[in-house]
């Protein structure tokens, strides 16, 4: 392998996309095999922290490396990125070699959109240097494909494809299911990473439970476009999950007696609120007296993007 790298690159190319946290969402039934109309519904919001990605492709013998912060990712770390990047090596005009590089701003596994970041901002860096001549959406559902085939995420991408505070009104990936985003200036979202969930592991058996409240949720959100709403719909569904308990609990209870309404991302024990920015300061000094990691973020309203 390392003979591979030996001369300079063809081509580099890099691009970010942000993280996402989904506050509840319902999967459709009947929606067949074709990944680029499989999806769910929901809603949730883009934060400034994600995932940058930087590509190197080099001529010589076919191959791929991933890099996690630097270091060489597992098989079970980076099948997502593994699925994105052998996407482009088959359809690619001859034989190379692939660096990827991932820069994680984002705690992994707990609810925050990382495989999807990863999965969205690998695609556009390789379309990028490559030279696909994809557009943004057409990279994009490579992603969203990526995701579904290895069953790490349904909603992730075509949400941090748009970016802001947003309700996906029908499934499928960018270019196929519909988005309306809710304008929302002068919010941060400070989030608390108590623990990690494995979003597989969640998912299996539960879906008649989770549709039946998540269509419900965003009937109510999308008459009244409310960011307290939202937060109050996103405890509810993690209550009703038992996503509310242990460790999750006391942050919770804080947040609430000082007034601020709170949700629980999907899926992670990671409790969030968003509060207009003059508010920022006292939520954050609430959840810096629990264990965990602290994150205070601004709404990514821009969606990926190659940088």
């Amino acid at each position: 392998m390392a003979s591979t790298l030996v001369t300079a690159p063809l081509a580099v190319a890099k691009a970010f996309s942000p993280g996402h946290v989904t506050g509840f969402f319902e999967i459709p039934h009947g929606q067949g095999t074709d990944p680029l109309y499989r999806g769910s519904r929901g809603a949730g919001f883009s934060i400034d922290k994600g995932i940058t990605t930087t590509v190197y492709v080099y001529s010589g013998k076919p191959g791929s490396k991933i890099l996690l912060n630097g270091k060489a990712a597992r098989q079970d770390e980076a099948e997502v990125s593994q699925w994105v990047v052998d996407h482009y090596l088959r359809n690619a005009d001859r034989p190379y070699f692939v660096k990827v590089e991932h820069e994680i701003g984002v705690p992994v596994g707990y609810g925050l959109g990382s495989s999807g970041a990863a999965a969205l901002s690998l695609s556009y860096a390789l379309n990028e240097a490559f030279g696909a001549g994809l557009d943004s959406a057409e990279a994009a559902q490579i992603a969203h494909s990526a995701e579904v085939v290895c069953k790490t995420g349904l909603g992730t991408v075509i949400a941090e494809y748009f970016g802001g505070f947003e309700m996906r009104r029908t499934a499928g990936a960018p270019g196929v299911g519909t988005v309306d985003s809710i304008p929302l200036e002068g919010y941060k979202a400070v989030v608390l990473c108590i623990a990690p969930i494995s979003t597989k592991a969640f998912l299996a058996g539960r879906m008649d439970e989770i549709n039946s409240l998540g269509g419900r949720m965003l009937h109510d959100l999308s008459k009244s476009r409310s960011v307290g709403d939202f937060l109050d719909m996103s405890f509810e569904f993690a209550q009703t999950l038992g996503l509310a308990n242990d460790r999750c609990a006391s942050p919770v209870r804080a947040l609430k007696s000082a007034g601020f309404g709170c949700g629980i991302a999907l899926f992670g024990q990671t409790v969030f609120t968003i509060v207009p920015e003059g508010r920022a300061e006292k939520a954050t000094k609430i959840l810096k007296g629990f264990e965990g990691t602290l994150l205070v973020c601004d709404i990514d309203r821009r969606g990926a993007r190659v940088v």
